[in-house]
């Protein structure tokens, strides 16, 4: 008798495999063949349950979502002050064991979620060159004459540009469902500080603080637990007192301190006269 295949279960570890790769070599580096090469396994395995790149970038995002869920939701208290404790440390790496989720994330975001701030226009640089080396924009008085290779090199950039704004497509569910999630908790968190309408600014400020500390906490500038801290001691600083971000951070707390990875170099120089 044949024995039976639980694709469910061999799914599931793709989907692990995916997140695996990006966490250690990045998005671009996702493919069938470095998922097999991962999981030991033929590229025909992988190929029989996933279609192309963008299915391995939706498996790698939502084994984040599933790792961010577990142990970190659901937590209940009826201290408002506690609760908004829990609601901050479901949005943060509170330790060690949830920082990957995290750096996972912010690698797709950062290769996949970001657009330029339409400030300088697309060929700037070429048509800058063009002016400083012959005087004049090259494109408009000396139209390229195209040979066999610049018809493949263009051909490839425009490939390269469709390619990227597949990539996006793919995953911008994703980060619309992340910020629209972040957005709710925040609400929550202010509904239990009781902020007044209108509060936009103070949400954006949030906001900006949680995924600042979580980007510091990835970088190893600072450790899990003390990022969410300083992000709850933020939140609930107008209940104890604080006036502004300066008084939360100069506030007294012995369990701030640099992470493991914070460089030497970040320290002040110490006074060899002292």
């Amino acid at each position: 008798m044949p024995r039976r295949i639980d694709y469910a279960g061999r799914f599931e570890f793709i989907r692990q495999a995916c997140f695996a790769v990006v966490r250690d070599q990045g998005p671009d580096a996702l493919s069938r063949r470095r998922v097999a090469v991962e999981l030991g396994s033929s590229v025909n395995t992988i190929r029989r349950l996933v279609a192309e790149w963008a299915d391995l970038a939706r498996l790698a995002a939502d084994h984040v979502v599933a790792r961010r869920r577990a142990g970190r939701l659901h937590r209940r208290t009826d201290d408002p002050m506690e609760a908004v404790g829990y609601l901050i440390k479901s949005l943060m790496p509170e330790d060690a064991s949830h920082l990957d989720e995290e750096l996972v994330w912010l690698k797709l975001v950062t290769c996949y979620g970001l657009t330029p701030s339409g400030v300088e226009p697309p060929g700037q640089v070429r048509r800058d060159f063009g002016i400083a080396q012959r005087g004049h924009d090259v494109e408009l008085l000396d139209p390229p004459v195209e040979g066999a290779h610049d018809a493949e090199d263009r051909k490839e950039q425009s490939e390269d540009r469709v390619r990227v704004e597949e990539r996006r497509e793919a995953l911008r569910p994703y980060f619309d469902q992340h910020l629209e999630d972040l957005h709710v908790v925040v609400g929550r968190v202010l509904d239990l500080l009781e902020v007044p309408h209108p509060r936009k600014e103070a949400a954006e400020l949030m906001l900006a603080v949680i995924e600042g500390l979580t980007l510091a906490a990835c970088m190893g500038r600072i450790s899990p637990e003390d990022a969410t801290e300083l992000a709850i001691r933020y939140a609930t600083a107008r209940q104890v007192g604080f006036n502004n971000i300066a008084d939360v951070l100069s506030s007294p707390h012995e369990g701030l301190s640099p992470g493991d990875g914070y460089q030497q170099s970040h320290q002040p120089p110490r006074d060899s006269t002292s």
